[in-house]
């Protein structure tokens, strides 16, 4: 049994499920559960399971961040609390299921280990290796599980981005510079993001927001999808009333 800043905290309680219903041409679909809890949450998408694992690590105070979370702006609560009511609901996972325990959070990423049912264990040292052991398992092609590298590091932030964001717009307008463009209710996003360096098995490098010409320096694969996917999700809220960093 764990201490936690606040509480007790049970080793179950650190052990996260992930019941994965549907994969291919579509974001990743399933329930997270945690614990022992015979009911879960339903996600779409990694930028969600992510989001949701974050919140239960906030609730937890375990593990704790031993970084502040950066973003474009820097009044961020209010528009947290406007989250819509998620789905409940029990599944066993068609397509894999996985059990997920992250034990650290440092390097503005995650460190811990992954494990599908009836498989070996892989320990991962940041969000974007999770995504890659999960989608290269999910897909049945499993391949290196650490880039070696600088190219092939490259692809793989890139790939795995295409994945995560779900974008249906994306350019390559220098070598080391992807564009990505989201649209809805007549309003485009667009971000040019530039990864200069490849340590702790993620990327670090900077965000910029064309529509707001705001720039953003990210510490890892998991700080950048967070950081486009506040922008996306709360832009019109954004006209102005918050304060930038």
């Amino acid at each position: 049994m764990a201490i936690s800043y606040k509480s007790k905290l049970y080793d179950s309680e650190r052990i996260f499920t992930v019941a994965i219903d549907w994969h291919q041409d579509r974001p990743i679909e399933g329930v997270l559960y945690q614990g022992e809890q015979p009911t879960g949450v339903c996600f779409s998408g990694y930028q969600e399971l992510a989001r949701m694992m974050e919140q239960h690590f906030a609730q937890m105070q375990y593990p704790r961040s031993v970084m502040d979370r950066r973003g474009f702006f820097s009044a961020r609560g209010d528009m947290e609390k406007r989250e819509a009511v998620r789905e409940t609901a029990r599944r066993d996972g068609r397509t894999g299921t996985y059990t997920i325990r992250v034990m650290q959070r440092q390097n503005a990423s995650w460190q811990g280990n992954v494990k599908k049912n009836g498989g070996k264990l892989f320990e991962f040292s940041s969000f974007l290796q999770l995504v890659n052991y999960l989608e290269e398992d999910l897909s049945g092609s499993p391949g290196k599980t650490a880039a070696d590298g600088r190219e092939e590091c490259q692809q793989r932030v890139e790939r795995c981005l295409r994945i995560v964001m779900n974008c249906p717009e994306v350019m390559k307008v220098l070598p080391d510079t992807l564009v990505y463009r989201f649209c809805g209710e007549g309003k485009s996003q667009t971000f040019m993001i530039r990864p200069m360096f490849y340590e702790h098995n993620t990327c670090q490098g900077t965000v910029y927001w064309k529509e707001y010409r705001r720039q953003v320096s990210f510490r890892s694969f998991l700080e950048l999808i967070g950081i486009m996917g506040n922008a996306v999700r709360y832009y019109s809220s954004w006209d102005g009333q918050v304060e930038a960093i």
